[in-house]
């Protein structure tokens, strides 16, 4: 469910080119991959230049600025209230392709448009038993950027939440997700191992990996 206006998805997006496969028709991509009974998506968007009124707390003074990362809190009546993570979901039928439910979720998490499908972050699988099913996972995340950041200072401010879903959001820095990784004290708390793929999406967004 989303409040979100509607959006005029699929964007206008591009990917780099050793993305291809996640392009492709989302009934062809299901095809080649039966081993999966659902597809998940998510999209990690980095800033060097953040610039906001929520900036994180306990932020290291430097000359070069460090870089963050967009985080959304999950709503208290949600699963896994107060727990972090970055936009994404499940993949929807009406979903043209992987990409296009990544930008979809992007959009309707945080109000931003994808404009760039720069990497694949992580690739996470998991194997659920319910009742009448069992439920064969596979999430791919992505680094994006988005449309916002071509138009100058301040884009950091204009995310716009889902409130059924998330209640609060921040720019976090790497020294602050280490802390929610290791268990140190600080507020930032994940499932599994996104924690572990946000770190890795900082070592992308600046070269290092």
């Amino acid at each position: 469910m989303t409040s979100q206006p509607p959006s005029p998805l699929p964007s206008k997006y591009n990917h780099s080119p050793h993305l291809h496969q996640y392009a492709l028709p989302l009934s062809t991509f299901r095809t080649s991959n039966p081993q999966y009974t659902h597809f998940v998506v998510g999209g990690l968007i980095y800033s060097s230049t953040c610039n906001t009124n929520n900036p994180p707390t306990n932020s290291p003074t430097q000359q070069n600025p460090p870089t963050w990362v967009l985080l959304l809190q999950r709503s208290q009546h949600d699963s896994l209230p107060g727990f972090w993570e970055g936009p994404g979901g499940l993949c929807e039928e009406t979903d043209n392709s992987i990409l296009s439910g990544a930008a979809r979720e992007v959009y309707e998490e945080s109000g931003l448009h994808v404009s760039r499908f720069v990497d694949l972050i992580a690739v996470d699988e998991w194997t659920r038993v319910k009742s009448d099913e069992v439920v064969r996972a596979v999430k791919f995340t992505f680094l994006v950027q988005v449309e916002e950041e071509a138009e100058g200072v301040g884009w950091e401010q204009r995310v716009k939440l889902e409130p059924e879903e998330h209640e609060e959001y921040v720019w976090a820095t790497e020294e602050e997700v280490k802390h929610g990784v290791e268990g140190n004290e600080g507020k930032l708390k994940f499932v599994g191992d996104q924690g572990r793929t946000l770190l890795k999406g900082f070592g992308l967004f600046e070269g290092r990996v």
